[in-house]
């Protein structure tokens, strides 16, 4: 009995306890006994926001293919692939602020980024520093104007095909330097993943930004001049370009990556144009990776990952390089090219390259123009380029 009575005391004991327990834990977070937590107050408090990261597996990835569309998605994660450019993509100063006194419009910019991300693609984007409004405001504007017969204006054959992407005629560097740092800081800031002024639902950063495409294509040279000409002026502009875009885009975001703009090719006709660009110390700093591109018909072995090396090398400038244009369609026979597109990642990623994108998902040529210095009698075709997921499969596994 004496047993009983103290098991009966224990037991008392500690349903006292519970009790207070209860009590004690209330009163901690409503302070009140008459009132509970409800989910508004929950809700009110400050919780720091999660910043989102881009995830390891993509990190890891080496590839990528430039998009004209969000149908590209599934396109690319079949080959491979976790990484895509759009092109020319919705960051266009032009396309998001239609006026100087009107507000930011994202919605093109923030469906693209919600395609991506859901699809588990991470975006290279390209920032376009042109504004219609902005540019006729400026006393050169008329030497800033393309062709009318220019492929990527609103009138273009493509215009439609691209989803309504497109550049507008002027392209010259900003004429209001204040108003475009405006944009670009808050255009970093939406999809940077602060948890700070972010797009609603985002759920995977945009962390790398490309300071414009291809200037030096038609810098001295008036080849493509009535079709394709992205920017109406010289490298000591580009420089300056660069230079304020970088400085904007790391004051929004400092884990942010900056490209130059990608290379149009690699040989002297393009590549002095970067000599100049990147001649000073400012413009060196301004920029966190190289990039050049690669066509068909141009220095393909290398995807001209050599030749653009050299250049940097030359300037003193040590930084990881991106392709982020690449193609060696070489022959009308896919199977041919569809090996020498292998050979030519193969060897751009022995040489440092980081990171590729390719342009087409098939190996078809599309004109009968064959590069030079190239015969189809020289490579032996080691894959069957009319099956191009299983040939790109092998390449995005090197």
């Amino acid at each position: 009995m004496k047993t009983f009575g103290k098991t009966l005391i224990a037991l008392a004991v500690i349903v006292i306890l519970v009790v207070a327990g209860f009590f004690i834990y209330r009163g901690f977070w409503a302070k009140d006994a008459k009132e509970e937590p409800t989910s508004e107050m929950i809700s009110n408090t400050s919780v720091p926001a999660t910043k989102l990261e881009i995830s390891q597996k993509t990190l890891a990835n080496k590839f990528g293919f430039l998009s004209g569309g969000k149908e590209d998605a599934d396109n690319i994660k079949e080959n491979g692939a976790l990484w895509v450019r759009p092109h020319p993509g919705p960051f266009l100063w032009d396309s998001i602020q239609k006026d100087k006194s009107k507000d930011y419009d994202f919605s093109k910019s923030d469906e693209m980024v919600k395609n991506y991300s859901e699809n588990g693609l991470s975006i290279l984007a390209t920032l376009w520093p042109f504004a219609e409004w902005d540019q006729s405001a400026s006393s050169s504007a008329d030497s800033c104007k393309v062709s009318d017969s220019d492929e990527f204006l609103p009138s273009g054959a493509d215009y439609i095909k691209r989803g309504g992407e497109y550049l507008p005629q002027h392209r010259c560097n900003p004429n209001d330097w204040d108003a475009y740092k405006k944009w670009v800081s808050a255009i970093v800031e939406r999809y940077d993943g602060d948890g700070k002024n972010d797009m609603q639902g985002l759920t995977s950063p945009i962390k790398y930004w490309e300071v414009m495409n291809e200037p030096d294509l038609n810098y001295k040279n008036s080849q493509n001049a009535d079709r394709l000409n992205f920017y109406k002026q010289g490298p000591a502009e580009y420089a300056k370009l660069l230079i304020v875009t970088s400085q904007t885009i790391k004051e929004a975001d400092n884990e942010a990556k900056v490209l130059a703009a990608g290379a149009a090719g690699g040989d002297s006709r393009f590549l002095n144009f970067y000599r100049t660009a990147f001649s000073s110390k400012e413009a060196k700093g301004a920029f966190d990776v190289g990039n050049v591109h690669c066509i068909s018909n141009d220095e393909y072995e290398s995807f001209n990952v050599e030749p653009y090396k050299q250049m940097l090398e030359g300037l003193k400038i040590s930084k990881p390089i991106w392709v982020t244009e690449a193609e060696a369609i070489i022959s009308s026979n896919p199977s041919i090219s569809a090996t020498q597109q292998y050979y030519s990642t193969k060897k751009a990623l022995e040489l440092g390259a980081e990171r590729i994108f390719f342009t087409n998902y098939d190996f078809v040529r599309q004109d009968n123009n064959m590069p030079p210095n190239q015969s189809q009698t020289q490579i032996k075709p080691e894959f069957d380029g009319s099956n191009p997921v299983e040939v790109y499969k092998k390449i995005t596994a090197l």
